[in-house]
């Protein structure tokens, strides 16, 4: 048995969801915009949400770097801690349902992230016709097989041999 009255099991589950929030934010570790979004997303912990930047994740980062927490088991217990002594000041003593904790209630609450703003293709279709590559002209074509595989970029190079820039004649002029 953990710390806190959790299981192994539930402490194990607790890092899961905290190190899938910190991969959200693009990070390893716990920053201060993944616990933004835990206390946006989740019902109980949006209570916390004044709380959360300013006494429960300050206490918890790590030492050193004073920017981030590194999610570990002991570092995730002390979170939940905290986090469940702030909700139970905010409730005013407020006792959690029969045969719970505070603690065990968060961790509940805390459900897996959910991707929110992922563009996804247009019903309008416009998106079709800008991967078509059998439609485009010009120096685009060039950069395109058949198959609409890209090949890699065109030779862009220009030939200004010419007496102007756009004279393509080069070594013509006699043979008219």
């Amino acid at each position: 048995m953990a710390s806190g009255g959790l299981s192994d099991e539930e402490v194990s589950e607790l890092v899961d969801k905290l190190k899938q929030y910190a991969k959200l934010a693009h990070k390893e570790n716990l920053t201060s915009q993944a616990t933004g979004k835990i206390t946006k997303d989740n019902l109980l912990w949006k209570e916390l949400r004044t709380d959360m930047d300013s006494s429960i994740f300050p206490v918890c980062k790590d030492d050193k770097t004073k920017r981030f927490m590194t999610i570990t088991k002991e570092k995730s217990m002390k979170f939940l801690a905290k986090s469940a002594e702030k909700l139970e000041a905010k409730r005013k003593g407020k006792k959690p349902p029969e045969g719970s904790t505070w603690e065990k209630e968060l961790l509940k609450n805390l459900k897996g992230t959910q991707l929110t703003g992922v563009t996804k293709e247009s019903k309008s279709g416009n998106v079709k016709g800008m991967t078509d590559t059998s439609a485009y002209t010009g120096m685009h074509a060039n950069k395109f097989d058949k198959d609409g595989k890209g090949l890699g970029g065109a030779d862009a190079r220009v030939d200004n041999s010419g007496y102007v820039g756009a004279y393509k004649g080069k070594d013509t002029y006699d043979k008219k």
